[in-house]
């Protein structure tokens, strides 16, 4: 099993623009090949602050996702809702 962990800053004004396309790319990656798991999050102590947990039967499922077209317009999408660059981090699990 992958877990994936991102952590992002929405941009200032630009959270409610996040959360809908964040809503959009997990609504259709729950269906995608592989996908455990998958969701984002507020922080309890900063709102702005947004956590994507994913969990994926193995990287090549994720690999699959990352070419998706819902990806790609997440991801073109991401740089102008987010400011600073995001942390993520991949763990596998036996």
């Amino acid at each position: 099993m992958l877990i994936v962990i991102g952590r992002a800053q929405a941009a200032p004004g630009r959270r409610g623009e996040f959360v809908t396309a964040a809503r959009a790319v997990t609504d259709a990656t729950r269906d995608d090949e592989g996908c455990q798991s998958y969701g984002f999050y507020a922080d309890l102590s900063d709102e702005n602050t947004i956590v994507c947990v994913e969990m994926w039967r193995e990287r090549a499922d994720l690999d699959v996702h990352m070419g998706h077209e819902h990806t790609r317009i997440f991801l073109e999408a991401f740089p102008d809702l987010v400011v600073g660059e995001p942390v993520v981090s991949v763990h596998e699990v036996p």
